[in-house]
């Protein structure tokens, strides 16, 4: 039997995710109200749900987080998240994800030592690294150009360029500079299922989509773009996600093959006519952290000047009449 969780208060300043506390030491914390325990497995552990992976549980039935310690600087691990005996997922926060089915496709020209997926796991699997060395940004003082000015080119990165990697694409900047174009718009470029998608199917919200390359070459794209003045609207899709998103996964109700009613996140039935996929409910309180965290990740992290919400209209939990553009 599984004994009781032990109960204890969220370290001071630790968010939702993996937060590095230095080169060997992270803490993981997942937040999953009303499940009963969680254990954290990966390369660290051998994959064993054993009472060294074995997480807290926040007083609040909140959280669930563990310390890990003894981490090698720099390493890459995988890991997921196995919760109430039945449920295994990756970390919604995850910055890179492994995927078994559309990994084995990618090009090393793309993505250069991509880890490999590990063996005995089964769906999407999340990866952690300490220490990891920050882009060193060239652009620093980058002003986008005024609303007015901007000359949009909406880009798809499948269709653009026959490689499609973005060190191909920052190649073709003279071309696009030429056109007049001081902004491009990104098509959904977080992680979506498979490798060749307009990126309207999203699972997870802070990590970058392998088949167009490494975070680091994103960043140097961007990087690029604001040296040639221009700016990087992304293209983000906030309505919805498929069924391997992590938070769809923790609450799925597989009588009925959908979302479960106690979904902090997504609606069992869309309350709208614009739904695809899974309909997030954007008056909770867990999605609006979540959405933001994720909006703030991109602006930060990736320097992007901007966004284009899809299926804003989405947005709501009223239904509405209207062309979802």
């Amino acid at each position: 039997p599984i004994p009781v969780s032990p109960v204890a208060d969220l370290p001071a300043g630790i968010v939702d995710g993996v937060n590095y506390l230095d080169g060997s030491t992270a803490v993981l914390s997942l937040y999953a109200p009303l499940k009963k325990f969680a254990f954290v497995i990966g390369g660290f552990n051998g994959w064993e749900a054993g009472e060294g992976s074995y997480m807290n549980r926040t007083p609040d039935g909140d959280r669930y987080w563990i310390e890990l310690s003894g981490l090698s600087s720099g390493e890459e691990y995988a890991y997921q998240y196995f919760v109430d005996g039945s449920i295994t997922i990756s970390d919604p926060y995850a910055e890179l994800v492994l995927d078994p089915w559309n990994d084995p496709y990618i090009s090393d020209e793309t993505y250069p030592g991509l880890k490999p997926y590990p063996d005995g796991q089964d769906g999407l699997v999340s990866v952690m690294q300490t220490n990891q060395q920050p882009y060193d940004w060239q652009y620093n003082d980058f002003e986008p150009p005024a609303v007015t000015d901007l000359v949009v080119y909406e880009l798809l990165m499948r269709d653009f360029i026959q490689v499609m990697n973005y060190q191909a694409l920052k190649d073709t900047l003279t071309y696009l500079k030429r056109l007049g174009v001081t902004a491009i718009e990104l098509m959904p470029v977080n992680e979506f299922d498979g490798n060749k998608s307009w990126g309207y199917n999203p699972n997870h919200f802070f990590a970058v989509d392998k088949a167009y390359g490494t975070r680091d070459a994103l960043k140097a794209f961007i990087d690029a773009c604001h040296g040639e003045g221009i700016a990087v609207i992304l293209d983000v899709v906030y309505n919805h996600a498929t069924n391997l998103s992590p938070y769809v996964k923790l609450y799925w109700d597989p009588s009925s093959n959908s979302p479960a009613a106690n979904s902090p996140f997504y609606n069992v039935e869309p309350t709208h006519d614009f739904n695809v996929f899974n309909d997030m409910n954007h008056e909770s309180e867990a999605t609006r952290r979540y959405i933001s965290r994720a909006v703030k990740y991109w602006l930060e992290e990736y320097r992007v000047d901007g966004y284009r919400f899809d299926l804003s209209k989405g947005f709501t939990q009223k239904v509405t009449i209207g062309n979802s553009g």
